[in-house]
């Protein structure tokens, strides 16, 4: 019967902690403990609570302190902040504000839930690295809905200084799940040598995020090696470095995603899946790049936004990638940028507008090909800038740009086909450095100095206008003209010194000079109309073919009889005032007062 008894009060003494969710602790630092092992192995926090399926074990620096048996299925913050202490705690007079003063570790097969009931979570920085809190978790699931995470000072400061060096961060591992909806992330991100970004999907995890405001983290959320993540309807600001990062990501979803007043780039796309599609991307006011592709096959941008960031979109090495319908505002570097080995990038009915600086469209050297066409560009240094080759540009009105379109470098191959470039100093220019350069259907209008300016030897220029230029066309190398108008201006066509070029049914309308070649220069004209007061002139020489017709600009008949007409009257007053020359001038009677 003793024995009895004693057994009876041990299962009783059991029953009771099971009740209380308390177990005793084993020897301090036992050898082999496998909470202890996890404390080695995340940093040696001065606090960190481990949270397995049936088990959750407070770990005191080293030492376990005690050990809970926490509810069976899904864990939530609010069972914690009942049953850790001070380590995971309600706030006094707060009973949906919870505070977690330790770092929470989530083995595999566990699942946290973090819920409205606990509707604003504040994660303490600490003063130094291991006294600061985090939630890591592998092959386990964090489930945040409805809540407003912040980090908080030792100070009590909220959110945490950024350079705070016990920064809070959310970070899941291989195989984890992170769901994030309708909620709020402040604050987060961890800097130095142990630097985390607010929160992170890593290698092989997944989840989503949906409905969410990301705000004054380090890096806003970042996916490293993530799978099958779904992001919709979420906004990245103000983060200290770059808004998102998606590395090496596979089958991510991008569906309505805004970038706005980050110290780094809006969206980083680096590596990952091929044939991504991302629609519905906002960025501005970012430090850099609103968007850049780095090591993409496939992506597809579809109407992206961008305004006031410091460059726009940048696509680098990018295969097979194409930009529908970018909108680009105030950028002060380039609007779209497509630079390093390999790219091949076609951008489609852009609307880009600067601030005077950088390029609307820049093509660096070294890419494989490029295809521009529809849209409109204006206000920027250079409206589209080209020194890649195998390059088409087409249908692009370009406005107010100091120069609408230059090809520069050793561009090879390059085609710019139905241009309309307004306004600037000078239309288009090419350098001397490229090579098979072809220019049809094209019109510069109202350029304040030059229209078209070539140094390419045997550019070919096939159907186009430009008018109202003070110099049209200036060859510096061979060139060929075809079916190309040229009025209003000071002088039509310019060769500089030993440039031999050909025209073919050219019709130029000067106010000055028609065709100027200078010494050692020769034009072969062909069907063609050249009217000014100096028609052909110059040390160089002008052979005619064919019906080529040489005369003086047409005589402006309306002007001539206005003219006339002033000079008529101007006669006729002279006459008036000879014939009454002598006619005495009228005398008032003296008895008239004149008060005028």
């Amino acid at each position: 019967m003793k024995g009895l008894r004693h057994l009876t009060a041990a299962v009783a003494a059991l029953a009771s902690a099971l009740v209380c969710g308390v177990l005793a602790a084993p020897a301090a630092g036992a050898a082999g403990d496998p909470d202890v092992a996890a404390w080695q192995r995340n940093g040696r926090p001065d606090r960190l609570v481990v949270v397995r399926p049936h088990e959750v074990s407070l770990v005191n620096r080293g030492t376990v302190e005690r050990r809970l048996v926490p509810p069976a299925g899904v864990i939530t913050l609010g069972w914690l902040a009942t049953s850790t202490g001070q380590w995971i705690t309600y706030d006094p007079g707060r009973p949906s504000t919870v505070r977690v003063g330790a770092a929470v570790l989530l083995t595999p097969d566990t699942v946290l839930r973090i819920e409205e009931s606990t509707s604003t979570v504040l994660m303490s920085a600490g003063r130094t690295a291991a006294s600061g809190s985090w939630i890591r978790g592998s092959r386990a699931a964090l489930d945040i809905e409805g809540v407003t995470l912040s980090s908080v000072g030792a100070d009590g400061t909220r959110p945490a200084p950024a350079d705070a060096p016990g920064r809070p961060y959310l970070a899941m591992g291989a195989g984890a799940r992170l769901d994030i909806r309708g909620s709020t992330i402040v604050g987060l991100g961890r800097p130095g040598s142990t630097a985390q970004s607010g929160v992170t999907w890593g290698r092989m995890s997944t989840g989503s995020v949906t409905d969410s405001t990301f705000d004054n983290n380090r890096t806003g959320m970042r996916l490293s090696g993530a799978s099958g993540v779904t992001l919709r309807e979420i906004t990245v600001q103000g983060s200290a470095e770059d808004g998102v990062v998606l590395k090496d990501d596979r089958s991510t979803t991008v569906e309505g995603l805004t970038a706005e007043d980050n110290g780094g780039r809006g969206l980083l796309l680096d590596g990952g899946s091929d044939d991504r599609m991302l629609v519905g991307v906002v960025t501005s006011n970012n430090g850099a790049a609103g968007v850049k592709a780095v090591g993409q096959r496939g992506l597809q941008l579809v109407a992206p936004f961008s305004e006031g960031d410091r460059s726009g979109i940048e696509l680098v090495s990018c295969a097979r990638c194409s930009v529908g319908q970018p909108t680009v505002h105030g950028t002060t570097r380039d609007a779209v940028r497509v630079d390093g080995a390999g790219s091949d990038v076609t951008v489609e009915r852009a609307v880009l507008s600067g601030d005077g600086q950088g390029a609307g469209i820049r093509l660096e050297a070294g890419i494989e090909r490029a295809r521009i066409s529809g849209g409109k560009v204006r206000e920027f240094a250079r409206g589209i800038a080209v020194e890649a080759s195998h390059t088409q540009v087409s249908d692009i009105s370009l406005a107010s740009n100091t120069i609408g379109v230059s090809v520069g470098g050793r561009a090879d191959e390059v085609a710019l086909q139905g241009l309309l470039v307004r306004g600037g100093h000078t239309g288009i220019t090419v350098g001397g450095g490229t090579r098979h350069v072809t220019l049809t259907g094209f019109a510069v209008n109202g350029a304040t100095s030059k229209g078209l300016v070539s140094a390419s030897p045997g550019m070919r220029v096939a159907g186009g206008a430009v008018v109202g230029a003070t110099t049209c066309v200036v060859l510096k190398a061979q060139g060929h003209l075809q079916r190309l108008t040229i009025d209003r201006t000071h002088r039509g066509v310019h060769l500089s010194d030993n440039v031999r070029a050909t025209g073919r049914a050219l019709d130029v309308l000067a106010d000055r000079r028609g065709i100027q070649t200078d010494q050692g220069a020769r034009m072969d004209l062909t069907d063609s109309r050249i009217r000014a007061p100096l028609a052909l002139t110059g040390d160089g020489q002008v052979m005619r073919h064919g019906h080529t017709r040489i005369s003086l600009p047409p005589v402006p008949w309306l002007g001539v009889a206005a003219l006339s007409a002033l000079l008529l009257a101007v006669l006729l007053q002279t006459i008036h005032q000879v014939r009454h020359r002598r006619t005495p001038r009228p005398k008032v009677a003296a008895h008239v007062r004149n008060t005028v």
